[in-house]
């Protein structure tokens, strides 16, 4: 009777501790990557030297987390430009238009070259869904 009682404890305890519970650094990772890596952009460049570096629970349902990352390049800028013109309407960059996508990637990563390292820094909002954590859109 006393280890039934003290099983029935240790379940609650663990139901309770799991409840509250924040994405371990691999789902933060995948999430990020994920979420990177997505409308053609997983051919231009690589994500490595992943790290959580902080976070904190806002509440039980926002998780605040930052990270770090490297952004490898796969291809140079010229590169990318010749592909949009040789074929604007292609599916390498997903959704977006050629021209809005060469200015959003010259906006954000300027001109680069095959092998260029940046390094990145985000503050990132996760929302606990009925699907598990997800990052909230901006």
């Amino acid at each position: 009777m006393i280890m039934k009682k003290v099983i029935l404890l240790l379940l609650a305890t663990l139901v309770v501790a799991c409840y509250g519970v924040v994405p371990d650094n691999r789902e933060i990772e995948t999430m990020v990557r994920d979420s990177l890596l997505t409308d053609g952009l997983d051919d231009l460049f690589i994500m490595e030297n992943f790290a959580k570096t902080n976070g904190f629970k806002q509440s039980d349902n926002i998780y605040i987390v930052d990270v770090e990352y490297d952004l490898v390049f796969q291809k140079s800028f010229a590169d990318v430009v010749r592909e949009i013109r040789k074929d604007p309407t292609g599916p390498q960059y997903g959704m977006f238009g050629s021209k809005f996508i060469l200015t959003a990637i010259q906006s954000n990563f300027g001109q680069f070259e095959t092998g260029d390292r940046i390094h990145k820094t985000d503050k990132i909002t996760l929302h606990k869904t009925e699907q598990g954590w997800q990052i909230a859109e901006s």
